[in-house]
């Protein structure tokens, strides 16, 4: 049994290793923009080539790789039609795959092929790779770090139910979703609460498309744009503060600073939502550990965080007080709801 046993585990392990395969095909997909150019007919490869200006050849072997991974199907009489999954990469998609492919071809999968240098060299591989900080690359390549904020937004707005079924804001009038990027959260929130107005922080560049997110999803009217760094200060004033997965992004310094600039914008009403990602014990889940080598390629700190760790980063530094805990098991994220420390 242990044979037949360590012969399926290889073949998992070979498997995930010729995975780069499928996220090749899927990215050359999307840059060609096929799932929208083929539509709904069926395509020769010359025919197609001929449209995108393609060697037919290349593009024949292309599309039966395609095939291979059911983005597109060959039919008898040798034409190619895109199936509903090939479909599910075309702009706009609820899936977000089409983003998703892009984001990990150009941003990640460099420095993933780095890893070897932060263990050797303690420096993340993103800075190795690109010349600068994961930060500084997005702001100054402004399509890049788009892409990212929009992905970002459409992942948080779907899957913030259970962040908004945990926390009580019946009497909250306004929120400030600090580090926002195109107000993913923001939008949840106001969605869920008809009454509230919202505050949306972040570097005037990332809320260059963030009027435009909120729009569609019915919003904007309700929500002021404010740019900023909130590594230097936070002028907003409001009922609850939001801060999703930002902290982890930062040493114990850096994050200090931005607490400390919160706390100072919030009136002595105020709260402060602290929404991170949590590690289990022993960082033995495998997406929680794969997380973590994630965000030590990239920004070169925890990533995710202990309940521990997460409420002593709040409490000591910015006169800040843990009035309450919410954990989220399906996502392994924990919510820290902070008022002002009047101690």
């Amino acid at each position: 049994m242990s044979g037949k046993r360590d012969e399926q585990d290889e073949a998992r392990l070979r498997a995930a290793i010729e995975a780069y395969h499928a996220s090749a095909l899927a990215y050359a997909a999307v840059k060609l923009g096929l799932p929208s150019k083929m539509g709904t007919r069926r395509w020769t490869a010359e025919q197609l080539a001929t449209e995108l200006g393609l060697s037919r050849h290349p593009l024949l072997r292309f599309l039966r790789g395609l095939a291979t991974i059911c983005i597109c199907e060959e039919h008898a009489d040798g034409t190619f039609a895109i199936t509903s999954l090939g479909r599910s990469l075309a702009p706009g998609s609820p899936s977000r795959l089409a983003e998703k492919v892009m984001i990990v071809v150009e941003q990640y999968w460099r420095p993933w092929s780095e890893l070897l240098h932060t263990m050797q060299t303690g420096t993340p591989a993103f800075e190795s790779v690109f010349g600068t900080d994961v930060w500084t690359w997005r702001n100054e390549n402004f399509r890049a770090g788009d892409l990212f904020a929009a992905y970002l937004a459409g992942e948080t707005f779907a899957h913030a139910g259970p962040i908004i079924d945990s926390v009580n804001l019946s009497t909250t009038r306004s929120a400030a979703d600090i580090g926002g990027g195109h107000g993913g959260l923001l939008a949840a929130i106001l969605q869920a609460n008809p009454e509230m107005s919202g505050i949306l922080f972040d570097l005037p560049g990332t809320l260059i498309s963030a009027k435009k997110f909120l729009k569609s999803h019915g919003v904007d009217a309700r929500v002021t744009l404010v740019g900023g760094d909130f590594l230097a200060e936070i002028p907003v004033e409001a009922d609850v503060y939001v801060l999703k997965d930002v902290l982890q992004h930062w040493d114990d310094a850096a994050a200090r600073t931005i607490l400390e600039s919160g706390r100072e914008a919030m009136p002595e009403h105020a709260r402060l939502l602290v929404i991170e990602r949590l590690m289990p014990d022993g960082e033995s889940r495998p997406c929680a550990g794969e997380r973590n080598l994630h965000a030590l390629k990239t920004i070169n700190h925890r990533g995710c965080t202990s309940l521990r760790s997460a409420r002593q980063r709040v409490h000591k530094p910015a006169s800040l007080r843990v009035s309450g805990v919410a954990a989220r098991s399906v996502v392994t994220s924990v919510g820290l709801d902070a008022r002002p420390d009047r101690v």
